[in-house]
C-alpha cells in the first residue's frame, strides 16, 4: 500500500485558459468533475509510481496521455484520474479501457474506447460515447430539454 499515493498531474494557473481536454490513455478510471471555476486541475490517485502520464498544453488544450502500454501493465493497481474542469469545458476521451464517471458539464463529451463504462450526469448537448464492449449509463440531461 505504501505505493498508493496522490499527485497532481496539472494545474492551470491562467483563468479560462483551457476550453478542451484531451486524455489518451490505456486504462484506469477517469472522473471529470465539472465545476463552477476557471482553472482546470488534475489529479492522479493510486499506484502513482508507474502512472507514467504526462500532460502538455498546446494553445487551449489540455492533452494527457501516458507515455507507455508497459506501464499500464506493471501497475500494483488501479490508478485513478480525477480532473476538475470548468462547466462548459470540451473533453476527448479515448482508452483501450477505463470506467468513467462524469458529473456535470455543457461542453462536448465524446469517448472512445474498446472496452469500459461511463455513468454520471451531463447537461451537454453534444455526447458521443463508443465502446467495443462495455456500458453506458450516462444521464444527458440537456440544460432546456432541447
Amino acid at each position: 500500500m505504501s505505493s498508493d499515493s496522490s499527485v497532481e498531474v496539472f494545474r492551470s494557473t491562467e483563468a479560462g485558459l483551457i476550453k478542451r481536454v484531451e486524455i489518451r490513455i490505456v486504462g484506469g478510471n477517469i472522473r471529470i468533475n465539472a465545476v463552477k471555476t476557471e482553472t482546470v486541475t488534475v489529479r492522479a490517485l493510486g499506484d502513482t509510481a508507474t502512472l507514467g502520464a504526462e500532460a502538455s498544453v498546446k494553445g487551449d488544450v489540455l492533452h494527457i496521455g501516458s507515455s507507455s502500454a508497459l506501464r499500464y501493465f506493471r501497475q500494483k493497481g488501479r490508478i485513478d484520474l480525477v480532473l476538475d474542469v470548468p462547466e462548459d469545458t470540451a473533453v476527448f476521451i479515448k482508452v483501450f479501457g477505463a470506467d468513467i464517471v462524469v458529473n456535470g458539464g455543457t461542453g462536448p463529451l465524446e469517448v472512445r474506447g474498446f472496452s469500459g463504462a461511463i455513468e454520471g450526469t451531463t447537461y451537454s448537448k453534444d455526447v458521443k460515447i463508443h465502446f467495443t464492449v462495455g456500458g453506458n449509463d450516462l444521464v444527458q440531461a440537456a440544460a432546456d430539454g432541447g
